[in-house]
């Protein structure tokens, strides 16, 4: 070959740009096709999440009651619970083997474990629920808990945005997950003091909390929301449904009331907030097709693309957003007040409104170490609880199970967890012990 030759081949092997452009979109198509494999997982956890919701609520009024309502209703919401978490677990037997599609496999299965030990509590957590051995509070917590942990799945899964166009579509996705689930748990806790009879200071302040969260929530998704979809999410809100929901938080909310609230309130509560959060889960079921499709047409483009690697030009400088904590800046702008800064392509408004989400999910999802500590505070607060029985058999000559009774009854009147009832009558009972004779401090 001679030297002419040599220099004509060296002209057409590609340059090191040319390799690296193509590294990336290699990694882009991988992004991609991680996002497709885990799509129907995701939505059969979303179903799962629905039931669950239902179930939370169900299980609220049921307690709220004291057994006398929901009884049918809370069995037809366990059982429907119970059957889709079959359909999530049985997809679970066909994505195990090596996560090579997942860039984040070990944080992802994790998220997985986490989620399947919590949906093993379950049953015990309904024994308790049916044998009226909870708080309203408790059972909502522990229903809140396990569906943060299906929504760290959800989130793990799909923190993925190769394209502006998908973050944005996740992003809408994502707030109105959420705005949903604080629905949820509104549906729950109005619904637990319309079933007692009576809203207290405290149930008050958690419903003005919850709905100021839905509005934030739904406003984020009307910023990310394609036309179309930001219509959907406004007749949903506007429709039939909200109109008697805003009704009866009006009549919950009116401090000047006088008397108590009819219990039959609570069922009219829950079909009407359930009609609302079944038409959020509509539009969520289209959000995500959505996403699906776009997906998928993203990944036929960078397919074709791939191998048409040409001179670089300003087309393919990648959009880029720097997050810098602390920057001791004077914060002049609203919009870059987080310390956020971008450079070509993702406007401000959407840098800054990804980061509330990431912000808002990374605030609830807890990793293996935040898990156990969890963990060991229920076991302290399980200690506390019995310590606290203890003092009432002592003090009242009362079987455990009628002390047990006792603190709850307390609890749902208080509108309190029964750790929090135990903790009052051990610090009671330590004050009194501190003034019988013979403990008196020394002078």
């Amino acid at each position: 070959m001679t030297a002419q030759d040599e220099r004509e081949e060296a002209a057409l092997r590609p340059g090191a740009a040319e390799r690296f452009l193509r590294a990336a979109r290699l990694c882009r198509i991988q992004d991609l096709e991680r996002l497709l494999s885990v799509s129907a997982l995701l939505k059969e956890i979303g179903e799962l999440i629905h039931a669950l919701q239902k179930e939370r609520g169900a299980s609220s009024v049921y307690l709220g009651s004291n057994g006398t309502a929901f009884a049918a209703r809370l069995a037809e919401r366990g059982a429907e619970s119970r059957a889709l978490e079959q359909v999530v677990r049985a997809r679970l037997e066909t994505i195990q083997g090596p996560p090579d599609r997942l860039r984040s496999g070990a944080q992802f299965y994790s998220r997985l474990a986490i989620a399947l030990y919590a949906l093993d509590g379950l049953p015990g957590l309904r024994r308790q629920i049916l044998g009226l051995a909870l708080a309203p509070l408790d059972a909502i917590k522990a229903f809140t808990d396990l569906i943060r942990d299906l929504l760290a799945v959800v989130f793990e899964a799909a923190d993925v945005t190769p394209d502006p166009v998908i973050s944005r579509a996740l992003a809408a996705l994502f707030n109105l997950i959420q705005g949903k689930e604080f629905a949820g748990q509104e549906r729950a806790t109005a619904g637990t003091a319309f079933a007692r009879g009576h809203f207290g200071d405290m149930d008050r302040r958690q419903l003005r909390s919850l709905m100021a969260m839905q509005e934030r929530s739904f406003y984020l998704f009307a910023e990310f929301a394609d036309i179309d979809q930001a219509v959907a999410c406004r007749a949903v809100l506007a429709g039939p449904s909200t109109d008697l929901v805003e009704q009866m938080r009006r009549f919950a909310l009116d401090e000047t009331r006088e008397g108590l609230v009819p219990k039959s309130v609570a069922e009219t509560w829950f079909d009407e907030t359930t009609r609302r959060i079944d038409a959020l889960k509509g539009l969520e079921d289209r959000l995500t097709a959505d996403l699906t499709g776009l997906c998928a047409a993203k990944l036929t483009e960078a397919r074709a693309d791939l191998d048409t690697v040409g001179p670089l030009g300003p087309e393919t400088v990648m959009p880029v957003a720097l997050l810098v904590m602390a920057s001791g800046r004077p914060e002049t702008d609203a919009e870059t007040a987080l310390g956020l800064y971008t450079l070509e392509g993702i406007s401000p408004k959407l840098t800054r409104s990804i980061l509330d989400v990431v912000q808002s999910q990374s605030r609830q999802i807890q990793d293996v170490s935040t898990q156990l500590e969890t963990a060991r505070t229920a076991l302290a607060e399980r200690k506390t609880i019995d310590r606290a029985k203890g003092v009432l058999m002592a003090s009242r000559s009362l079987s455990e199970e009628n002390a047990y009774k006792l603190m709850r009854k307390v609890a749902m009147n208080q509108n309190k967890r029964i750790v929090d009832v135990a903790e009052a009558i051990l610090s009671t009972a330590d004050i009194l012990h501190g003034l019988t004779p013979g403990n008196d401090p020394a002078p």
